[in-house]
């Protein structure tokens, strides 16, 4: 049985933080302190639901990404995937309620994804990336972004548990 009201949930999410992330945030001409309002998607599906939850849900950002920014067609969709997907591997049977993880995981995905793209971009562009300029986006995005992440991810946590977010029981 499907949770409509779960998924329409997540769909208004995706749409809002779609919307702000480009429609708003990025024109404002912030630069590498712009947050990323997606990363935190996959960030917390992956700490809270697992590794295939993680992975779902960096794919489907990363997709979003190809089809508005990516001058690689597929490589976001990859990145993110595979960033969401370890995230949720990685934190499997640590402390749920502690924000601390929560903060920490944001930080590591951010570099993560920045790395790997910036690794896979300069593969198949064959100009590669310094390392003043990828630090500066990883350190630029993080220090927004971990700001950010305990601040979302208190409702996100609640949600899931109590809330509009939480999957259906089987009443037996």
């Amino acid at each position: 049985m499907l949770n409509w009201r779960r998924y329409l949930v997540l769909a208004v999410l995706y749409l809002a933080a779609f919307l702000l992330q480009y429609g708003v945030l990025s024109n404002l001409g912030w630069g590498v302190f712009c947050p990323q309002l997606l990363l935190f998607f996959p960030v917390f599906a992956g700490v809270l639901r697992g590794s295939l939850s993680g992975l779902a849900h960096g794919l489907f950002c990363g997709l979003l990404q190809d089809l508005i920014i990516g001058r690689f067609v597929g490589l976001n969709f990859l990145v993110w995937g595979l960033t969401g997907f370890l995230c949720g591997l990685f934190t499997k049977g640590l402390f749920k309620e502690n924000y601390f993880i929560a903060l920490l995981s944001v930080f590591v995905v951010h570099a993560a994804n920045c790395l790997l793209y910036a690794l896979l971009a300069g593969i198949l562009s064959g100009a590669f990336f310094s390392m003043t300029y990828i630090s500066k986006i990883i350190l630029g995005g993080a220090l927004v972004n971990c700001f950010l992440a305990p601040v979302i991810y208190v409702p996100v946590y609640r949600s899931l548990l109590y809330g509009w977010l939480r999957p259906l029981t089987k009443k037996t």
